[in-house]
């Protein structure tokens, strides 16, 4: 039985590559949540994307998109709604960046250390008190449209089939994955992150 799966910011970076894997692959329902669907994660705080996956049932969200306190709230909402049901799958993009101080600030720092702090909570009582898999990759800097193109960061067609892996259904939860890279000179990080 292939699943229902959404992607949200399924238009550019990694979403996209996700996105278009599984069409391509034809590994389910696929849903895509951005702009162009009309899915704009900053009206209403991202409620009409929780209403949709919720309405329709999804069976893997990939939690990709962020915008302020929004990602996390998708995955809170989705993960309480879903924790007795088995069949659930919630993985999110994280950042890695969360852990080599100063490479991140403010409330993306903050909304990325919390999403990868609830996916190891939610793990610590799986499969006893949660049921549903809350996952986050938490990925080192990205070739994305956001950051541009550097030798050494990881492409985002590299990013999305580390996200991929994890719908496969496994007798063990990996709670956060921490993907390094090879890192630019802290100047240019930097310019890039205060860009």
């Amino acid at each position: 039985m292939k699943r229902k799966v959404g992607v949200t910011g399924h238009t550019s970076g990694i979403g996209k590559e996700i996105f278009d894997y599984l069409v391509w692959q034809e590994k389910g329902d696929v849903r895509g949540y951005s702009r162009s669907t009309g899915f704009n994660m900053a009206f209403k705080q991202g409620d009409d994307i929780i209403n949709d996956i919720l309405r329709n049932d999804l069976d893997v969200v990939f939690n990709n998109a962020w915008h302020p306190r929004v990602q996390n709230k998708i995955q809170k909402i989705l993960h309480e709604q879903w924790k007795d049901r088995e069949d659930k799958y919630i993985i999110s993009t994280g950042s890695a960046s969360i852990y080599q101080e100063g490479l991140t600030k403010g409330v993306y720092h903050q909304d990325k250390v919390e999403l990868a702090e609830y996916a190891k909570n939610a793990a610590s009582g799986w499969p006893i008190v949660n049921k549903c898999r809350c996952m986050t990759v938490s990925l080192g800097w990205t070739n994305t449209p956001m950051v541009g193109e550097h030798e050494g960061f990881i492409t985002a067609y590299e990013a999305a089939l580390i996200l991929l892996n994890l719908m496969h259904k496994q007798n063990y939860i990996i709670p956060e994955i921490v993907v390094g890279n090879k890192q630019l000179p802290l100047k240019e990080i930097i310019e890039i992150r205060d860009a």
